[in-house]
């Protein structure tokens, strides 16, 4: 569990050391691309759940 959370952590560490040396530093730079990506991921979920209603009001 403990080898785990560490695992997680430098993956995690690993991510946002790639965020700030895409965007130079920059820490608005890495928000935006943050919450592009979290958008993208709601838009994403959002849509699959619309199809899935769909799909179940059709065999109704």
């Amino acid at each position: 569990m403990m080898f785990g959370n560490i695992l997680a952590q430098a993956k995690m560490w690993g991510f946002w050391q790639y965020m700030f040396d895409l965007c130079n530093e920059d820490f608005s730079c890495v928000l935006g691309w943050l919450t592009s990506i979290l958008l993208v991921f709601l838009a994403i979920v959002s849509g699959l759940i619309a199809m899935m209603s769909r799909l179940k009001n059709r065999r109704e």
